[in-house]
């Protein structure tokens, strides 16, 4: 009995484990196989390998110009939700209890309604004769019907990711030590080089979890910038969309996702090698 205690947690795994291979890494291997097959808009998919969807993503200017877009637009949500999230993380850990119990159930509550329907209500917010039209309109400014730009996809966005990104920088600044602040302050540091030398480094682990959760999310959403970027608005997820359920195209919509995937990964291994080069430092400086 004793000799086969240490196979326990390799059981407790096992169910997990065979979860994720069955829902996750079988699909993800299907997918890859079939973006290396022809499509034929007589016959539908061909299973001849070949290289023509990937050569088309990666040498279409237009195609090329989604990556592009896409990219930006993650990472420009990412940006705005740090900029947005760090004060909100950092009020977070100084204030009252009753105070960051009201913060914390504002920032959650949009996470108790469907995507689906906060992009809508954006619709009406952002749209002809919504909301921000409105108030513009009853000061005397022209505009306020952003509703199928970039500016109203991004609204869209931050408000959906903030949420996670808030709650990933508030737990790295919880980890920090008083102590260390204090001591700093101790030793002569102004709260602006408090803030800049001791709290922002040490909280860095954080902002890059959460700066990898807005961007992962916002390059692979599709609802929001369907519905607030509209028909015009590319963007990987709606091309994908538009490949693989409107035109049939799943060869080429699953090199799409393969490439988004891999997108993804990237994203993943750099914020994993600045983390582990910021501890590096942290143990040797």
């Amino acid at each position: 009995m004793r000799d086969r205690r240490h196979l326990v947690p390799y059981l407790l795994l096992l169910p997990p484990a065979l979860l994720f291979a069955v829902f996750f890494i079988w699909p993800l291997i299907t997918l890859t196989v079939i973006s290396f097959y022809d499509y034929s808009r007589m016959t539908g998919m061909v299973e001849v390998f070949t290289l023509k969807n990937y050569q088309r993503i990666l040498l279409d200017e237009f195609y090329l110009a989604i990556v592009g877009h896409t990219l930006q637009l993650a990472a420009t949500t990412a940006v705005l939700t740090v900029v947005i999230g760090y004060p909100v993380a950092l009020y977070l850990t100084v204030a009252r209890p009753r105070a960051r119990a009201a913060v914390i159930f504002f920032i959650l509550s949009p996470l108790m309604i469907s995507v689906i329907v906060r992009s809508f209500g954006w619709v009406m917010i952002v749209g002809p004769k919504g909301l921000l039209e409105t108030l513009l309109s009853a000061v005397g400014l022209p505009g306020g019907n952003i509703l199928h730009t970039e500016a109203a996809v991004l609204l869209g966005l931050v408000n959906v990711l903030l949420p996670f990104v808030v709650l990933s920088i508030a737990t790295a600044l919880q980890a920090i030590d008083p102590a260390v602040p204090l001591a700093a302050s101790s030793l002569g540091a102004s709260p602006w080089r408090n803030f800049l030398s001791v709290t922002l480094p040490l909280s860095l682990p954080g902002v890059l979890s959460g700066v990898l959760i807005a961007f992962s999310l916002a390059s692979s959403t599709f609802v929001t910038p369907a519905v607030l970027g509209g028909s015009q608005f590319k963007v990987l997820s709606t091309m994908l969309f538009q490949q693989a359920v409107v035109l049939q195209n799943w060869p080429f919509g699953a090199a799409l996702a393969i490439t988004l995937v891999l997108i993804v990964l990237m994203a993943v291994t750099l914020q994993f090698r600045l983390v582990e080069r910021g501890r590096y430092k942290a143990v040797f400086q």
